[in-house]
């Protein structure tokens, strides 16, 4: 059960992401270039704003979409009758 939702939301979130990126991509030009190897944390938050610019938002897109699929799943499962 969680497995199918786990793989569903990360299937949804890359897509989200994508859809994010290339609409980002249109409205902003080009990202910037990335700079890492300096210091660790600072890589990551490059990392994690380079998709869409924001990388707090883009976070909390992620989380919503896999707490909503595995809210979907054990949902089914307990409609079901699962244990």
């Amino acid at each position: 059960m969680a497995r199918a939702a786990l793989v569903t939301g990360t299937v949804l979130s890359l897509a989200v992401t994508s859809a994010w990126a290339w609409s980002a991509d249109l409205t902003q030009g080009p990202a910037a270039p990335l700079h890492l190897g300096r210091n660790l944390v600072s890589d990551y938050a490059q990392l994690a704003d380079a998709p869409a610019g924001n990388g707090r938002a883009l976070f909390a897109v992620v989380a919503a979409i896999h707490a909503a699929c595995l809210l979907v799943a054990s949902w089914r499962r307990q409609r079901r009758g699962g244990a």
